[in-house]
């Protein structure tokens, strides 16, 4: 019996946010091609620190170590096998992209090698070996983390800016120039903001499909002046403060309107907010939901809106659009690329009275509306259908691995 090809996806912790979503999807594609996919990624000191050596425990002869798992990513596909990787010195972030042992063993062990990420610095373990690979990133290094640093205390940003920060700013240009790497992104800007690092055209854009069977239009379910978000809001870079200000603003000057959010798997934190602004009655926080049960929300949507600082893509974006919902956006990356004017929704300031007005605008004027959702769902069956996404998915890997990929 010929074995399949093993394909590597160095990748984050695959639980929560947009990444696990492309992988499911990439998994999918490698499964239909005969390839069996094998996942890996660094695992945070802070989760398991039996993994990783930190400076302290140097003297103690231990080495970095790996878990292995089975993620159960994709349903109807067999058990994935997942490897959570540790790392010396955890406490410098640069050290988690380095391939070490553990690391140099799996990729030895596969046959192609993939990365599926969030910015492009887990491809950097191939880059480091002269391997050719294939990856699909969402942001440059410094847009993924930005929000995230603020946090940090003041010992720890003196530190990122001395050791890490010029070390990883290597790291990305060393990938992005990598003579054997191939570079996809999620969006238009993403793919310009690389190209500005690194000094060359990333090799193309790759938007994440909606599933067609969960999200399609249905028209009896809009619940006029209903409007929602999805994704990670309590990460600061969703900015979901400004959207709150909105919804305030159209209250007070007498609107029907309500706000469902979903993707945070407990949305209490909000609740001293909400109340500050006399929102109880007028936010909804969903538990953590089901591709099913988000279809089932978005499809009720009048408007879609994205408040956020930073967003490669925003993938419940395109999914309220595959609805038929539009979109009304901050100028925050990815939504650049759908959100157009006049044709499926509209881009904001970060300023909660112009995001009003624009939510008002469309939500009031039912024949705008209309138009603007038949325009959103237009412009994901032209640029993100799946027949469309799978064939440049194709193209690359079998540009990249062009031995492996004959006859597949």
């Amino acid at each position: 019996m010929i074995q399949q090809p093993r394909a590597l996806i160095s990748t984050i912790q695959p639980f929560d946010g947009g990444v696990p979503a492309k992988l499911r999807w990439v998994i999918r594609q490698l499964h239909d091609l005969g390839i069996t996919p094998v996942v890996a990624w660094y695992e945070p000191w802070s989760r398991s620190p039996s993994l990783s050596v930190p400076l302290l425990a140097l003297a103690t002869g231990r080495r970095p170590s790996a878990r292995v798992e089975v993620l159960d990513l994709a349903p109807n596909l067999h058990s994935i096998e997942g490897h959570a990787i540790g790392a010396w010195l955890p406490e410098l972030e640069f050290t988690h992209y380095r391939p070490g042992l553990a690391w140099r063993e799996l990729i030895a062990s596969c046959d192609l090698h993939l990365a599926i990420t969030g910015n492009p610095l887990c491809a950097s373990r191939f880059a480091t070996l002269g391997l050719p690979f294939l990856a699909w990133v969402g942001s440059d290094w410094h847009g993924d983390r930005v929000d995230r640093v603020r946090r940090f205390s003041g010992p720890r940003r003196l530190l990122d800016r001395a050791v890490n920060s010029p070390r990883l700013r290597q790291l990305e240009r060393a990938v992005l120039l990598s003579p054997g790497g191939c570079i996809l992104t999620i969006s238009q800007v993403t793919a310009n903001t690389l190209s500005a690092i690194g000094g060359r055209p990333m090799d193309g854009v790759l938007y994440l499909p909606p599933d067609p069977d969960q999200f399609q239009p249905l028209l009896q379910s809009v619940v006029p002046w209903r409007i929602g978000f999805s994704g990670r809001y309590g990460d600061p870079r969703k900015n979901i403060s400004l959207l709150l200000q909105a919804v305030a603003r159209l209250v007070a000057e007498g609107q029907g309107i309500e706000l469902h959010l979903t993707g945070e798997r407990d949305g209490q934190f909000l609740s001293a907010e909400i109340d500050a602004l006399q929102l109880g009655d007028r936010v909804v926080c969903h538990p953590y939901l089901s591709p099913m049960e988000l279809a089932g929300v978005l499809k009720s949507l009048d408007l879609f809106v994205i408040p956020s600082h930073q967003e490669g893509l925003c993938i419940a974006a395109l999914e309220a659009m595959a609805c038929g919902v539009p979109v009304v956006s901050t100028r925050c990356g990815g939504p650049e690329d759908f959100v157009l004017e006049g044709q499926t929704g509209s881009l904001v300031d970060p300023d909660p009275q112009e995001m009003a007005l624009s939510i008002a605008r469309i939500c009031s004027d039912r024949q705008l509306r209309q138009r603007l959702g038949v325009g959103a769902r237009e412009w994901v069956e032209a640029n993100a259908s799946e027949k469309a996404v799978q064939a440049v998915f194709r193209q690359h890997l079998a540009a990249t691995f062009p031995l492996l990929m004959i006859n597949r």
